[in-house]
């Protein structure tokens, strides 16, 4: 019976009732398709990294992983592969053979991976070979090479080219092949097409003088969520001396990059989740805290305490339960919708390149456990705020429940018939509206605060966390501009270097705006130790200036930064000296090709190591002084570029015009950061996007929720408008008495919620947020860092909180002039 009587009660109040389950629907809706929008990102990500090269899991050596040298393959390749696909999980498994070498062709290089797979079985376990664009694949007893879109332009290669390689055979000696290009793969992962050819492993073995020689054995499995289990249950059976890792621990990238987006989403949904959480509340008390009347009714008429605390849960769990409905109808269909069609972020396509393996168009995923996780939350908010109005409702006493509403009303009769004499009188008697009821107050200026503080904190959130990533990536690594020859950065050729440089850097200095200025040599070289080579970027410094222009001698963990003078010393990142296995003191040799076409080749004593938490900069940057990288490359005195720190990053523009005479008369370009970090540029763009994307659905639900908790506590006071109509109060005087208090109302709701809002964002701006065990290894953009300091952003948050208050005040119109237009009989019989 009481649960009959509660869907009349909810059916009774259609206006409530839509109120109530649209805020919950629409918060739902909100929560659900941004998760699956996220999950999709991840999905992506995983399933093209693992399937274009890495496979689901790998049969290494002992040790291979965390020291990849030619020294650690496998011998008796044949029976371990045979194993393997002898395993009831596996689907396929396939030989590999892996090494690092520099490429060459004309003036050109660059440092890579040489991987050889045999095609046949390959094409088994990757799909690496369908994301040929042009030329050919691979045949078993191929002796070409396939490479990358990003190397095959970087190098200016097409099918057909011949592509020198050199690097460390298995003996120790030098290896070096010329070798044809049959084809070139677009995988849309920077490490696969920037920085890998395939060949044969039949030339591969040949190249690296290693006959029968393997490093890896790759496997896809016929289900990815065995892994844990597939992967155990072979270490097992192929014993100590081997080791097989599932693809988390292969793509740590990817691993992390999926984490990334994992702790993003929580600290958007933690967030998101408040303003709901008001959204739904608000009306659930306004709801039930406006019925006093009603419920006193109910009591004297003999109904019991209990059943009337139970009867008001239930309304709250019906309302709770259609909002489910319909907020999981939205969200799941919208979601669905767009898992079928996608997301077309193709204008942010450098950005994507930032999270290995995402593609151009995005698919959401619906996960039922997701679903049920949030659906669950949401109704048990629901239910939890019903508590305590129930609560209230049962305690009343019932005479005085029945008068209390009305005395209300007569006050407010009395205020009106003295409301004729002027707008002042108006004000008063709003204000004294608002102080006499604390409840209605409390639940409408609190609600508001809360959406308004959330809302702050995310703008705040957003803000911080993208001028983190440019500060961070500027100092780090370029400036705020570099000064270069046209194509300099695409061939980065020795040829394309600035004469006279001395003269152009005391130009530069002198210009208004500019805070310093420091040369830099250029250029792609291969780093080697004893055991193995890594590519990278050779970068010629004077310490002095430089550290005007970037903090890279800040970062310095061991040793010491880059004195003057130290011309066979080098300054290395933690990363790359753990891929090369050197440490402090030891020599690296450095292999690059210099302005005459020569191979040169320098020793270099490591005389510090720095750590940035990037690992994209720690382990591909390797920093020596200026006159040694002129030496190496014959450059004399002429150097690469001229970077540059501007004294306000926000005023680059301007400082770039300035400039543009001077490096114009020279035949030179100014690139501001964002050209020279397209990858950040792009990053900041796509999470700006992601951002309003977000902030508009936040927008959206904090103004619900404001709207629905204004245009209820206006709604819910029908009868004592009648009231106050029938002791003389005119219709327009009650719009105005409407409009001042809910004025009022929002005046101090928004005061509050931002005074809360830029508190949280000045704290932890000053604190940090540290979410630095999530992003420990991340190195696809250069610059983030596991701590993220809000920043706050007034004109950011100015006008979303005027549109907010506009909204707020205009919507209490239409219930306030719909009730002044009530026939003052049936408003005061109104319930």
């Amino acid at each position: 019976m009481l649960l009959q009587l509660a869907w009349r009660n909810v059916l009774r109040n259609r206006r409530r009732s839509a109120i109530t389950v649209a805020s919950i629907a629409i918060g739902l809706a909100a929560l659900t398709f941004l998760w699956a929008f996220i999950d999709g990102m991840n999905r992506q990500m995983i399933e093209n990294s693992t399937r274009y090269y890495a496979g689901d899991l790998q049969l290494h050596m002992e040790g291979y992983h965390d020291d990849p040298s030619l020294d650690r393959t496998i011998e008796q390749a044949a029976p371990v592969l045979r194993h393997l696909r002898e395993d009831r999980d596996v689907a396929a498994a396939s030989v590999r053979l892996e090494g690092r070498a520099l490429a060459s062709r004309g003036d050109k290089s660059r440092g890579l991976l040489v991987a050889g797979v045999m095609p046949s079985d390959e094409r088994a376990v990757t799909r690496l070979f369908n994301a040929v664009v042009r030329g050919r694949a691979l045949a078993d007893d191929d002796t070409g090479v396939l490479v990358g879109e990003s190397l095959a332009d970087a190098l200016r290669l097409q099918p057909g080219d011949d592509l020198l390689l050199v690097g460390q055979a298995y003996d120790g000696s030098v290896a070096s092949a010329r070798v044809p290009v049959r084809g070139v793969f677009r995988t849309h992962i920077d490490e696969l097409d920037g920085f890998m050819a395939v060949m044969s492993l039949p030339a591969v073995r040949e190249f690296f003088v290693a006959p029968g020689a393997a490093t890896a054995v790759a496997v896809r499995l016929k289900d990815r969520g065995t892994l844990d289990a597939v992967q155990r249950r072979l270490q097992r059976q192929m014993g100590p001396g081997f080791e097989v890792l599932g693809w988390p621990r292969l793509l740590p990238l990817v691993a992390v990059s999926s984490r990334f987006h994992e702790v993003i989403a929580y600290v958007i949904l933690v967030v998101f989740f408040g303003i709901v959480a008001a959204a739904v509340a608000n009306p659930i008390l306004m709801a039930v805290l406006e019925r006093t009347h009603e419920f006193g009714v109910m009591l004297a008429l003999g109904a019991g305490r209990s059943r009337l605390l139970r009867l008001v849960i239930y309304e709250a769990a019906l309302l709770g339960f259609v909002g489910l409905v319909v907020g999981n109808a939205l969200g799941l269909g919208l979601a669905a919708l767009f898992g079928r069609i996608g997301i077309d972020l193709t204008a942010f396509g450098s950005a994507l390149r930032t999270m290995p393996g995402l593609e151009d168009v995005v698919y959401p995923v619906v996960r039922l456990d997701r679903s049920v996780m949030l659906s669950l939350l949401v109704f048990g908010t629901a239910a939890l705020v019903s508590l305590y109005p129930a609560g209230k409702a049962a305690l009343l006493e019932p005479v005085a429940a029945i008068r209390g509403l009305a005395g209300r009303g007569g006050g407010r009769g009395r205020g009106g018939r003295r409301s004729m004499g002027g707008g002042a009188v108006f004000f008063r008697i709003a204000l004294r509206s608002v102080m006499r009821n604390p409840r209605r107050t409390a639940i409408t200026a609190g609600g508001t605060a809360f959406g308004i503080a959330a809302f702050v904190f995310l703008f705040g959130f957003f803000d911080g966390f993208d001028q983190e990533i440019i500060d961070n990536a500027t100092r780090y690594v370029t400036g705020h501009a570099q000064v270069e020859r046209p194509g300099f950065r695409r061939e980065l050729a020795p040829e394309l270097s600035i004469e006279q440089a001395d003269a152009l850097i005391d130009a530069i200095r002198r210009t208004s705006g500019v805070a310093a200025a420091a040369p830099r040599v250029q250029v792609q070289a291969l780093a080697s130790s004893a055991t193995r080579s890594e590519g990278v970027l050779l970068v010629g410094i004077d310490p002095t200036a430089e550290r005007d222009v970037t903090f890279i001698h800040r970062t310095v963990v061991e040793g010491r930064a880059l004195p003057e003078g130290a011309d066979h010393e080098a300054l290395i990142g933690r990363k790359l000296a753990d891929k090369l296995g050197v440490r402090l003191g030891e020599k690296i040799v450095l292999m690059t090709q210099a302005s005459d076409g020569e191979l040169a080749t320098g020793a270099y004593r490591v005389g510090g190591v720095f750590a940035t938490e990037s690992g994209a900069f720690d382990g591909a940057f390797v920093f020596v002084t200026l006159g040694s990288a002129q030496s190496l490359t014959a450059l004399g005195r002429r150097v690469s570029v001229v970077n540059l720190r501007a004294a306000d990053r926000q005023q680059l523009d301007a400082v770039t015009a300035r400039l543009q005479p001077l490096a114009a008369e020279r035949g030179l370009h100014i690139v501001p950061w964002p050209e020279l970090l397209p990858q950040v540029a792009e990053m900041v763009r796509l999470n700006q996007v992601i951002s309003n994307i977000v902030l508009a659905i936040a927008f959206l639900v904090t103004a619900m929720a404001i709207v629905n908790t204004v245009y209820m506590s206006v709604a819910e006071r029908t009868r004592e408008f009648g009231v106050m109509m029938a002791l003389g109060t005119e219709p327009a005087a009650i719009t105005r008495t409407v409009l001042y208090e809910t004025a009022m109302l929002m005046l101090l709701g928004f005061a509050l919620g931002y005074a809360a809002g830029v508190a949280a964002v000045l704290y932890f701006g000053r604190e940090g947020i540290d979410l630095s065990g999530f992003f420990r290894g991340y190195s696809a953009i250069p610059g983030l860092t596991g701590i993220v300091h809000p920043k706050l952003d007034v004109n950011r948050i100015a006008v979303p909180g005027a549109l907010l208050f506009m909204a707020s005040v205009l919507v209490s119109l239409y219930p306030a002039v719909r009730a002044a237009r009530l026939d003052p009989v049936q408003a005061i019989r109104h319930v």
